[in-house]
């Protein structure tokens, strides 16, 4: 699975997730690209208005996002829903 993460330094919500990712990294031993919205170029991933977003990919093909702030414990759940995708 990869998970690319899209977030800008000026959301607040970005802040909340990209500590809470830190945590899931670290914990789940996973492998997070993380672009900056204003920074990079992230014109290929059709990021909408709501921050941070982060894409799922598996075999290179997306499988879904996640969209929004999400805590430690709601963002464990995401991820592992995606890590059971056969």
């Amino acid at each position: 699975m990869k998970y690319v993460m899209i977030s800008a330094i000026w959301c607040p919500a970005c802040i909340i997730t990209n500590t809470a990712m830190d945590k899931v990294v670290e914990e789940k031993h996973i492998t997070v690209e993380k672009l900056d919205y204003d920074f990079d170029d992230i014109s290929k991933y059709n990021v909408g208005k709501i921050l941070p977003e982060i894409i799922v990919y598996k075999d290179d093909k997306e499988i879904g996002r996640i969209i929004g702030e999400k805590n430690y414990k709601d963002l464990c759940m995401e991820i592992d829903k995606y890590e059971k995708v056969d």
